[in-house]
């Protein structure tokens, strides 16, 4: 005798495998949607911290001058951070107090003064960079210089 079967619905192995197929793409596609927000903050945060940067360099090329800050770096390469400014330094406090919306750049701006080699000696010229920390420990440079 053959014996029939009911073949109404699903089996507990069809079930759990569509529910565990699901899943997975539903956490794939939560994954990706979260790497998407945190790039896109990102790169807000990006275009905010350079201009703010640009700024800075902008405002130490215009205000600080050739022989002051050869004669305050003394040959050596020197580091101003919020914290370093204003004493002993040509670099006044308020380049670390720029702001842009609920956001103020004080403690994320490392301008740093690199030691001078002999072409820099010969042509009068300072380099200096500006770090600056944007968003989750990811950071950039922007190069200036500073000339007679």
């Amino acid at each position: 005798m053959r014996r029939l079967l009911n073949h109404k619905g699903f089996s507990m192995v069809e079930a759990i495998a569509s529910i565990f197929i699901i899943t997975l793409v539903l956490t794939s596609a939560i994954t990706i949607i979260i790497n998407i927000r945190t790039q896109t903050l990102a790169a807000n945060e990006k275009i905010v911290a350079t201009q703010v940067g640009t700024l800075i360099r902008d405002d130490l090329i215009q205000a600080l001058d050739y022989s002051t800050v050869s004669t305050w770096m003394n040959g050596t390469g020197k580091i101003v951070t919020s914290s370093t400014c204003g004493v002993g330094t040509p670099v006044s406090c308020h380049f670390f107090t720029y702001e842009s919306g609920d956001k103020i750049y004080d403690s994320e701006v490392t301008i740093t003064f690199l030691s001078p080699t002999a072409d820099d000696l010969n042509y009068q010229v300072i380099h200096f960079t500006i770090t600056i920390v944007y968003y989750q420990s990811r950071e950039f440079e922007l190069v200036g210089i500073i000339y007679e």
